[in-house]
């Protein structure tokens, strides 16, 4: 209010109130909407779809503000479109199962174990109510039978009932055996598993052993006639694989060579085998005094023991004899007759008148005998 000479008024022009406006409400295809030139805050829009499709949200929508200055509509607006019927797969299932679905909507699709999905995974429900893309086929596909058993272990997944192409198993092994060969296999188009089962093995395998040995087994061990065991004779398997002790070695027994004083053997050798056989003589004037041959056996020894070759009491010697005025010696030997006209000198001499009463003598094992 302003004072202007005698005059007072309002200063500027009194204001006034508009109607908020709305911009056109958009149309939809296959429908039509309230017909009108201007629409204000609160004006209302109804909206009807042709024959043959039914509308989906809202029939009617209002323009309002915000921000008390620009108009809006309250909702956007609906659509008109057929319904599509719920899509079904043999062998299959979708994200979800409902009566019917409106146009936008999209389903997605999966086989079930054993079969492959033939088309699209997802499809979508048009405005005509028609999938697309078309619903896909689940079709069998090759399987593979059930993962093969291996001995001391066992494949995972054994409580599936359907094995298809690119599912794998992994194998694992009981304590106590490790793992040979690849751990997974896998089933292939074809139907059939590769690579090959892998094996389940015992961590200790001893020489000539009959079966794998387990961990805390034990094994002893002997050897063939004619070797002796050079290590311990039992051995015990280890949780990580090894033997303690140490596994033993067979060694070839052999006898050290036989020797014997004032005698000689039927060839000499550094060292005998098992069964070899050995002959014994003694050197003149000496007697065996034991077995003349002898055997190596399996443990080193020999059998009969060694003999000994012992000097002779009489192998040989000297008897004086009195003939013809004259004292002689001659040479005498085991086993043969002599005429003496006295016995060895250890004996006391005789004489003899004749020839006729001469003894014969004869030397056996050391000792003269008078026959």
């Amino acid at each position: 209010c302003e004072i202007s000479g005698t005059r007072v008024a309002w200063s500027g022009d009194i204001p006034i109130c508009e109607r908020i406006p709305c911009l056109p409400p958009p149309d939809i295809p296959n429908g039509r909407r309230t017909l009108m030139k201007n629409f204000f805050y609160g004006s209302a829009v109804t909206y009807k779809c042709n024959s043959g499709y039914p509308l989906i949200g809202e029939a009617s929508i209002h323009c309002t503000t915000e921000d008390g200055l620009n108009g809006v509509w309250s909702a956007r607006p609906p659509r008109c479109g057929a319904t599509c019927v719920s899509p079904e797969v043999e062998n299959g299932r979708t994200n979800g199962v409902q009566p019917a679905y409106r146009p936008r909507d999209i389903v997605v699709f999966e086989c079930d174990p054993g079969y492959t999905l033939s088309g699209s995974p997802k499809t979508q429900c048009q405005d005509d109510g028609r999938w697309d893309p078309p619903v896909p086929v689940c079709e069998r596909m090759l399987q593979c039978p059930s993962p093969p058993a291996i001995t001391n272990g066992k494949p995972s997944r054994r409580d599936l009932a359907v094995f298809t192409s690119g599912m794998s198993v992994n194998y694992s092994c009981e304590p106590g055996y490790s793992l040979t060969g690849q751990a997974s296999i896998y089933c292939m188009a074809s139907g059939t598993w590769s690579p090959p089962p892998p094996q389940c093995e015992g961590k200790c395998v001893p020489p000539k052993a009959e079966r794998p040995v387990l961990p805390r087994d034990t094994v002893r061990f002997e050897c063939d006639p004619g070797y002796t065991l050079n290590g311990s004779r039992q051995i015990q398997c280890q949780d990580e694989g090894t033997w303690d002790p140490p596994v033993p070695v067979c060694i070839q027994v052999t006898c050290v060579s036989p020797e014997v004083g004032n005698g000689r053997t039927n060839g000499v050798q550094p060292a005998y085998r098992p069964r070899d056989i050995v002959v014994f003589k003694c050197n003149p004037g000496y007697t065996l005094s034991g077995s003349p041959e002898t055997q190596c056996q399996d443990d080193g020894r020999w059998d009969p023991p060694v003999p000994v070759c012992e000097r002779s009491k009489c192998d040989y010697g000297y008897v004086y004899s009195m003939k013809l005025g004259r004292i002689y010696r001659s040479r005498f030997f085991k086993n043969r007759f002599y005429t003496v006209d006295c016995v060895c000198p250890h004996l006391r001499p005789l004489t003899w008148r004749s020839a006729s009463t001469v003894p014969r003598l004869m030397l056996t094992f050391g000792a003269w005998h008078c026959e």
